[in-house]
Parts: C-alpha cells; sequence; structure tokens
C-alpha cells in the first residue's frame, strides 16, 4: 500500500474507534464527507486492502498485445534493420499494415533491446 492508501486506513480506524469526527476525516483526508462516508462503508466492508485503487496489478485496456510487440521487432530484425523509427513506422504501416505512431515503435524496439543503427550527430 502507498503511504496516503495507508494514511486513509490509520485515519478511518480512529474515526471507528470513536477518536475523530466527521468533519475531522474529511478535513484531513481533503474530502467531502459524503466521500468519507463512502471510504467509511468500503473500508468496513473490504479492509484495507478495498481502499487500494480497484486497477491496481492490471494491464492496461489500451496497451499492445505481446504478440504484436514480437512480430515487429521480428520484423525490424529479419527485413527492416537499420532503418530509423519514422522511417520504420512508416514501413509497417504500407507493406506490413499494422499502424502504430512512432513513438509507440521506438519504445518497442528500446524494450527489445534495439539501439538505434545511427546515433544523432554532433
Amino acid at each position: 500500500m502507498t503511504k496516503s492508501e495507508l494514511k486513509r486506513v490509520m485515519v478511518l480506524e480512529k474515526w471507528i474507534d470513536g477518536r475523530l469526527a466527521e468533519q475531522d476525516v474529511a478535513r484531513i483526508l481533503g474530502i467531502s464527507i459524503r466521500q468519507a462516508y463512502r471510504l467509511k462503508a468500503k473500508y468496513r466492508h473490504g479492509g484495507a486492502q478495498a481502499i487500494a485503487h480497484g486497477n491496481r496489478g492490471r494491464k492496461p485496456a489500451h496497451t499492445l498485445a505481446d504478440s504484436l510487440k514480437q512480430r515487429v521487432i521480428l520484423l525490424y530484425q529479419e527485413r527492416y534493420f537499420g532503418s530509423n523509427a519514422t522511417h520504420f513506422a512508416e514501413l509497417l504501416a504500407e507493406h506490413e499494415n499494422i499502424h502504430l505512431s512512432v513513438s509507440s515503435v521506438r519504445r518497442i524496439l528500446l524494450e527489445g533491446g534495439l539501439r538505434p543503427a545511427r546515433l544523432r550527430r554532433r
């Protein structure tokens, strides 16, 4: 858990024990009283783990598939080695019908351990 989530848990426990008022909880956490009650119900129902964000540990919905990344790396190594990221993205769109942004292509190549063929001139 992050520090802010731990802080929320500590404040909620104090509120449940009766050591803090609802206004104090809202002020300390920087949320409205309504949101404080929602957090309290969430904490009582699911414990400390319920305070953590629900998408933690999941892959983003818009991430590129691993098979596509591997295909791009293989195409670069076998056919288009030596081209820069911009030209490679254009070649992928034109010949392979793979439409990716230049930044995505550059990131995939760097993750695959493929450095640019030519370094930038001075």
